[in-house]
């Protein structure tokens, strides 16, 4: 009887476990659009599930989060122009009972960084750091590492 006790609890512990891990909401896709010469576009495209957001790379002062944070690995031949935009449609949060405003996007969201890439590059490489969201809670901070082939 003993053994039976101590196997349920044993299952039970195990599919609690595994009912509190929640997947990922978001799904990345990564591209290159040439637009002249040398001079391209990397778009790094987010799609959201509903309820999720994510925030964007810029905030207020009395932000709570974290927000989107893109960089790319350094290598010669490679020159950012700018900072990546976002292309999307931007929401504000309002929190009223801390008085606090987030800015997100739900759904999708494609951060473009213009850039000159030099011959002889053969990818892009780089990374995202978000977090994830619904208005009621949000899931640890993540980071996801992207490669874009230069062809």
């Amino acid at each position: 009887m003993k053994k039976i006790v101590l196997i349920a609890l044993t299952l039970i512990a195990t599919f609690s476990a595994k009912a509190q891990i929640e997947p990922d909401p978001t799904k990345w896709a990564y591209g290159l659009k040439k637009l002249s010469g040398n001079t391209y576009e990397v778009h790094l495209l987010c799609t959201i599930k509903a309820p999720w957001h994510i925030y964007a790379q810029k905030q207020g002062k009395d932000f709570i989060g974290t927000a989107t944070k893109i960089s790319f690995a350094k290598q010669p031949g490679l020159t950012l122009i700018g900072k990546p935009i976002e292309k999307g449609k931007l929401e504000k949060f309002v929190n009223k009972e801390v008085d606090i405003v987030n800015l997100e996007y739900k759904d999708k969201v494609d951060f473009v960084q213009k850039v000159t890439i030099k011959p002889g590059i053969k990818e892009i490489k780089g990374t995202v750091h978000y977090q994830t969201c619904t208005d009621e809670r949000c899931l640890p901070e993540a980071s996801v590492s992207f490669t874009i082939p230069v062809n």
